[in-house]
C-alpha cells in the first residue's frame, strides 16, 4: 500500500506561546518537524512526502532534512486551503493527511492506516473518548452525550486520493468550514472508517504539551 503523505507545518506557535513556528521546537535533541519525518521516511510505502509550509520558512525547513522524497509547498490562510495546496501534488492513489505538530506518532499507527485502506477509502486515527462530553448553550448544559459514542479525531487520515480531492473540491465551492479532513468526506455522505489510535500521538498545541 504505497501512499504520499502530507505534512501540515504552516502554522505559528500563538497558542504554544512560541514566538516562532511550533514545528523548530527542540525535544530531546530534534525539532518537532524531525521527529514527525522521521516515521514516514522510515516507512518505504510512503513514497512521497509533501511538506506545507510558508514559502518564507521553506529554506530553513529544508536545512534540517534533505530527501528526494520531500517537496515544499505553499500554505494557505487556513488549515483547509494549506491541505487543498498540498493534494493538488500528490502522485500516489492513496494519501495520508497528518498535523506536523503530531511528532509522537508511531509507525504502527501507519501500519493500521495501510491495513484499513487495503478495504476502505477513507479512514482516520481516533481514540475513545475518556470524558464526559456535555454539549452547553449560552453557559448552561442541554444534553450528556454518549461517552460510549464519543471519539477523538486524530490525524493521519488517509483517504484514496481521488476520494478526498473530490470532498475538498465540494467544501470549497460550498463555502463549508472544517476542522479536520475526514469531515470532507462526511460532505459527500461517503463512509469513513476509525482506526485505533494513540493517545500518545498528542497535538502539540499549548504550553503545558512543550
Amino acid at each position: 500500500m504505497n501512499y504520499s503523505a502530507i505534512i501540515l507545518c504552516a502554522g505559528a506557535g500563538k497558542r504554544t506561546g512560541l514566538s516562532y513556528n511550533k514545528m523548530f521546537y527542540n525535544i530531546d535533541g530534534q525539532t518537532v518537524y524531525e521527529k514527525t519525518m522521521h516515521v514516514f521516511l522510515s516507512d518505504s510505502r510512503c513514497k512521497q512526502i509533501i511538506v506545507v509550509t510558508k514559502k518564507e520558512e521553506q529554506e530553513d525547513f529544508k536545512k534540517l532534512i534533505a530527501s528526494s522524497r520531500i517537496i515544499f509547498v505553499e500554505g494557505g490562510t487556513e488549515r483547509q486551503d494549506s491541505v487543498t495546496n498540498g493534494l493538488q501534488a500528490v502522485n500516489q492513489d492513496y494519501v495520508m493527511i497528518h498535523d506536523g505538530a503530531r511528532c509522537f506518532i508511531k509507525s504502527d499507527l501507519l501500519d493500521r492506516l495501510c491495513k484499513s485502506l487495503e478495504e476502505h477509502d477513507a479512514c482516520l486515527a481516533m481514540v475513545p473518548s475518556i470524558d464526559t462530553v456535555k454539549r452547553v448553550v449560552d453557559g448552561k448544559v442541554v444534553e450528556t452525550l454518549k461517552r460510549s459514542e464519543l471519539y477523538n479525531a486524530q490525524t493521519p487520515q488517509a483517504f484514496k486520493t481521488s476520494l478526498i480531492r473530490k470532498a475538498y473540491d465540494y467544501v470549497n465551492e460550498h463555502h463549508l468550514t472544517v476542522t479536520d479532513d475526514a469531515s470532507c468526506v462526511e460532505a459527500l455522505h461517503e463512509d469513513v472508517y476509525v482506526v485505533l489510535g494513540d493517545y500518545d500521538n498528542k497535538k502539540i498545541t499549548t504550553p503545558q504539551d512543550l
